[in-house]
């Protein structure tokens, strides 16, 4: 039971930080973040709109 309460949980955590991603930035394409010395990217490989 607890495992599948945390994994709903985890799954809907995902899926927010997506969705916040996608509305405030426009495209999942690319994604960088810095936070002090570290900085991630995350790319996937998007066709170009237009």
């Amino acid at each position: 039971m607890a495992q599948k309460l945390f994994a709903l949980c985890l799954i809907v955590v995902c899926v927010t930080v997506i969705a916040v991603i996608w509305i405030t930035r426009g495209s999942l394409c690319e994604l960088h973040v810095k936070q002090g010395g570290t900085e991630v990217v995350a790319s996937l490989a998007c066709n170009a709109a237009g």
